[in-house]
């Protein structure tokens, strides 16, 4: 008997193994070939979203993908095509090659599916063809231009169905950068993980307050515990905006990492820095305004924001780099439920004077093993309206007094060499600092920003380790 089932399972296995499918697609392909094979491969990545099915992998070679689609939800790869739990879906460039995909409409690639994977794929916008004055112009202008607004990724849950949602979504190796609008943007979502990824450059000509890696309003698939967001290794760097978020009339924004948004109540709604109130001229525009702060308002669209689930889950931000952003380093707003560790921040603020660090409005959040550097005359963290604030083994270069651990050190932590472009920069511990050897165990990081193996006892503060 034993032995039938498994001859049974067997079965099964194989016959899922040889349904799934791996597609090619090239910039030197043709949509008329059957995508089967490098020599077969399709030109576009559209063509083979519309194929893919449960376990199928996409290999995508060299070239430059772009769509001039400029219309509501434009994006030049649209995934709406949903993978399952055992049988994950997956984008990925081929082996030592790297293609490019450049978007002139709202988004690069947008997501409004489940179980699907991105990896080794660049999305870069078109940040060199853009100057300041157009973009500010357009922005006073009742109809957005997408140009002016291009979202780089945005897994976009707010059009969907309450009960489907995206989640179950995994973005690494990718780079995100010159993107007018939000870098990586998930909205509505849960279960996103955002890994090793370079994210740069993005935000700086957007109507909505972007950022560079942002969720909002996350949407409870379950109450697991756990982590469900997790944003982990990534070098974010010079993320800003320079036009007047168009709700406040104020710039805003412009941060290196954001989650924004998990608590329901919106009475009060501010800002992610709480300086400017947003003050909407009825309801309506009130729903818009908490759920286009990445992406443009849809008139015909009504939010479903306020039958949104209350979200129970965790949030994991570690190990990440976030420098030269707009606004601040990392921050959380509205949001529970987020460990907050081994980070290194640096000379954050530079458009809006954020703080480097800090929680707002937000409970249960876990501070550790850090490192924040402030610009000159920049401050480490602030404190407004927070509950439940775990703050403890941070290394910070200036004196502060919103948040003190018994661990915490104040220091220079005399970083080897700092460059604007931080992946040209060595941001790792010189042998002298203090930071080196004493950071917390508590919440425990495998390995550092580059995959090196964190030490068992005695880690280092910071995204690097020695």
């Amino acid at each position: 008997m034993k032995k039938r089932q498994f001859l049974i399972v067997l079965m099964l296995i194989t016959n899922f193994l040889v349904s799934a499918n791996n597609w090619y697609v090239t910039g030197s392909g043709n949509d008329s070939n059957d995508g089967k094979s490098i020599s077969k491969a399709f030109l576009t990545l559209q063509r083979a979203a519309g194929l893919v099915q449960p376990g199928d992998i996409v290999y995508v070679g060299n070239g430059i993908y772009t769509d001039e689609d400029k219309s509501d939800g434009s994006a030049v790869l649209k995934i709406n095509i949903s993978g399952e739990a055992n049988a994950w879906i997956t984008w990925k460039a081929i082996k030592g090659e790297k293609p490019v995909i450049n978007p002139k409409g709202w988004a690069g690639i947008q997501v409004t599916a489940s179980y699907n994977i991105i990896e080794g794929i660049s999305v870069i916008g078109n940040n060199d063809s853009i100057f300041l004055l157009q973009a500010q112009e357009d922005a006073k202008q009742a109809t957005p231009n997408p140009y002016f607004n291009t979202n780089g990724i945005c897994f976009e849950g707010r059009k969907m169905p309450a009960d489907q949602k995206p989640h179950h979504l995994i973005i690494r190796n990718c780079e995100v950068g010159k993107c007018a609008g939000g870098g990586i943007v998930g909205l509505e979502i849960d279960y996103l993980t955002i890994e090793d990824c370079k994210v740069y450059n993005n935000a700086w000509f957007m109507r909505y307050g972007g950022s560079g890696i942002t969720t909002l309003n996350n949407w409870a698939f379950d109450d697991f515990p756990g982590y469900h967001i997790i944003i982990q290794r990534n070098y974010v760097w010079n993320n800003k905006t320079m036009v007047p978020w168009e709700r406040i009339q104020k710039l805003s924004d412009g941060n290196g990492i954001l989650l924004d948004v998990t608590d329901k109540n919106k009475q009060g709604l501010t800002n992610p820095n709480a300086d400017a109130v947003v003050n909407p001229k009825d309801n309506q525009n009130l729903l818009l305004a908490t759920t286009t702060l990445e992406a443009p308002p849809n008139p015909v669209l009504q939010s479903t924001n306020e039958n949104r689930p209350e979200w129970k889950g965790r949030a994991l931000i570690a190990n990440n780099l976030s420098a030269y952003n707009g606004g601040s380093g990392i921050h959380v707003f509205r949001t529970s439920h987020v460990d907050i560790v081994n980070n290194t921040t640096y000379w954050n603020g530079t458009i809006v004077g954020y703080q480097e660090l800090f929680p707002n409005s937000s409970h249960d959040i876990v501070i550790m093993n850090n490192i924040i550097v402030p610009r000159p005359g920049g401050q480490v963290t602030s404190n407004n309206k927070n509950t439940n604030i775990h703050w403890d083994y941070n290394l910070y270069s200036v004196e502060q007094n919103v948040f003190k651990g018994i661990h915490d050190i104040v220091a220079d932590p005399t970083f080897i060499e700092t460059h604007t472009n931080v992946t040209k920069g060595n941001f790792k511990q010189s042998k002298a600092s203090l930071g080196i050897g004493s950071a917390s165990n508590d919440v425990p990081q495998s390995t550092d920003i580059d995959g090196k193996k964190r030490k068992d006892t005695g880690r280092d503060r910071g995204a690097f380790e020695q």
